[in-house]
């Protein structure tokens, strides 16, 4: 057996310790000269013109480089296609493959493993600009290249300080600091108007004291320190709490079948993607276990029906609780057992008033009430941030530092914004995205107990977001963030897509310009009568027998084998055209799991009558019917 010399076994410990092994992170890092740098989750680009490309690179001409490793499970013969506006070429070990916009690559054998891969992109002078990169291999047709064979050097120097900029700017947005650094309206916290009718007195003073005591989390900072900080913040609680402020509203239901049922609707919301049942939740969830101490009676009903009626930039979105599920579900969690509180001093109204006024509240908070009666205080300095602690990691610390000694103002741009809020709105919570499992699903066990054994939801149901910007028509998509679709599409799936309507429109943008695609619904031509009859013969039962899962218009689905298919009526109205071509030509490709079976075989249908087998014109027939029943 080889032993290693101990020398060799110091040069190599010497050699990596001088020269580490760069850490690949998902996604291509994204250069915009020596401007920029971002991570992509896949080559797609769009700029709208006149817009700017990136956060840190103003509007003009986009010149742009995608660089990392491609990583392959299997060897494979491919070739590439780079579609668009201006000029891109597409390197791979090196080797250009692809130096046409528009001109698929002869194939290439690459072998399974890691190979460096490089896009550099000029954008036209005028016009948008808009990059996609596709491949095609023997076992798949052509199709986006999907983003979980990216990887990047998580070590590229611009990147970093790019990143840490990206970071600042977003703290200070979500602190709000501007609200007290600068004179202008800054009020993105929640509303304090009413919110001794809402909230109870003692839990309230608790919070002012040290909110990261009840929420990691929190963004509110400690403003208080010493002996007297708790009761200082019990003085504010009774300022904001007038006495006898109790709301009206019928008996909340307690009884063990209220208590069931809201519990069952915890569980089939998946409520565990972004919350846990003890009162201390966790690094990236919000316990719920002291929530009946927080509401008072019937208050937490009506902000699960309402949840942004006080704070339009609540992260909790509208899954449109009717009042009888609201109060179940309040029962429920007032079910949890509630943690006893620590004990709060009595509170003094008007020195109250006054540490309020002093401490600058009214520059995060609005109300209604207290407008009239207090000035918004003077801007201030840096120097008043030392007397509150914001709970900020030092790595955060120094973000924000570096923030502030680089004057550049970042440029709002969607698919920057989309991204982010993906992660800030947890989207991930529900939907599995680029093979990473959906927080619900992972957390699974710790509310089995709420649903009957047997009748988990198989998570399998709920869509994958592995496609999202090039799945969906961005109206139908925005409509859908603004919870205007009803009936559901699926509407045996018990989970609901609740409504975001405060960031609708943005996460709709941002969404499709991070595919490479425009955000506005293509032209459509008028619908032509002899695919439109193929269409529907292909869909019958001298077809693929559509109708079998799926309901077509008012034809409801004759005999549904495993699971029910959405609408086909839906399918009209809200799919792409490109992306229902990839799905029918194969399903279990584009969404694994799925019980929706393959119809094809090398670009070719079982159905020889029609189109001479052609798959690709048959189910463009198909498209050009179902868009007939979506009007």
């Amino acid at each position: 057996m080889f032993r290693s010399h101990p020398f060799v076994a110091c040069f190599v410990a010497l050699y990596f310790s001088l020269n580490p092994v760069p850490a690949a992170e998902p996604g291509l890092s994204l250069h915009f000269g020596d401007s920029d740098a971002r991570v992509a989750r896949q080559v797609a680009l769009f700029v709208p013109e006149g817009a700017p490309a990136s956060a840190f690179v103003g509007p003009g001409q986009v010149n742009a480089i995608w660089e990392g490793t491609l990583n392959l499970e299997a060897r494979s013969r491919l070739s590439f296609t780079l579609e668009g506006t201006g000029e891109a070429k597409l390197s791979i070990d090196d080797e250009v493959l692809a130096d046409q916009i528009g001109t698929a690559s002869e194939e290439k054998r690459l072998r399974s493993g890691e190979h460096s891969i490089k896009i550099e992109y000029t954008g036209p002078a005028d016009g948008d600009a808009q990059l996609q990169l596709f491949w095609e291999g023997r076992e798949f047709g052509k199709e986006p290249v999907p983003a979980n064979v990216f990887t990047h050097d998580a070590n590229d120097s611009l990147l970093i300080q790019r990143s840490q900029l990206r970071l600042g700017h977003e703290l200070i947005e979500q602190y709000n600091c501007n609200g007290c650094h600068d004179s202008a309206d800054n009020s993105t916290a929640p509303s304090l108007s009413g919110i001794g009718e809402r909230l109870e007195p003692a839990w309230l003073a608790r919070w002012i004291a040290d909110p990261k005591s009840h929420r990691r989390a929190a963004r509110m900072p400690a403003l208080f320190r010493g002996d007297d900080r708790n009761q200082m913040a019990a003085d504010i609680a009774s300022f904001l709490s007038p006495p006898g402020a109790e709301p009206p509203g019928p008996a909340l239901p307690a009884d063990a079948e209220s208590i069931k049922l809201g519990g069952q609707l915890f569980h089939d919301q998946g409520c565990n993607g972004c919350h846990t049942l003890d009162a201390a939740g966790d690094d990236s969830r919000i316990g719920l276990g002291e929530v009946g101490n927080k509401y008072r009676y019937f208050t937490l009903a009506a902000f699960l029906r309402e949840p942004a009626k006080h704070h339009h930039q609540s992260r909790m979105p509208d899954f449109a609780f009717d009042e009888g599920e609201s109060l179940a579900l309040e029962a429920f969690l007032r079910s949890l057992g509630l943690a006893k509180p620590s004990a709060t001093p009595e509170g003094d109204p008007r020195r109250g008033e006054r540490l309020f006024r002093q401490s600058g509240c009214i520059n995060c908070h609005e109300s209604n009430e207290l407008a009239s009666q207090l000035q918004k205080p003077e801007p201030f300095s840096s120097a008043a941030c030392s007397a509150a602690d914001f709970g900020l990691s030092e790595a955060e610390r120094q973000a924000i530092a570096a923030t502030l000694a680089n004057p550049q103002v970042p440029h709002k741009v969607p698919a920057e914004i989309a991204l982010r809020q993906f992660s800030t709105m947890r989207c991930a919570a529900c939907h599995e995205r680029d093979g990473q499992a959906a927080y619900r699903e992972s957390f699974a066990t710790e509310v089995a107990h709420l649903t009957p054994a047997g009748d988990e939801m198989p998570h399998a149901q709920i869509p994958q977001l592995k496609h999202l910007g090039s799945k969906l028509l961005p109206g139908w998509r925005s409509s859908l963030f603004q919870g205007e679709i009803w009936p559901k599409t699926r509407p045996w799936l018990k989970a609901r897509m609740p409504a975001f309507r405060s960031r609708a429109m943005i996460l709709s943008t941002g969404f499709s310009h991070a595919a490479g695609l425009p955000a506005t619904d293509p032209e459509i031509a008028a619908t032509d009568p002899e695919k439109v009859l193929a269409g529907a013969t292909l869909t019958g039962v001298k077809g693929f027998a559509c109708g079998t899962c799926h309901g077509i218009g008012d034809q409801k689905a004759i005999a549904v084998f495993e699971g029910e298919g959405p609408n086909l009526r839906d399918a009209g109205a809200r799919l792409q055209r490109e992306y229902f071509q990839l799905w029918m030509s194969d399903p279990p490709r584009m969404w694994p799991g799925t019980i929706m079976p393959k119809y094809t075989s090398e670009g070719k249908s079982p159905l020889t009558q029609f189109y001479d087998a052609d798959a690709a014109r048959q189910f463009d027939a198909i498209y050009e019917y179902i868009r007939t029943l979506a009007k």
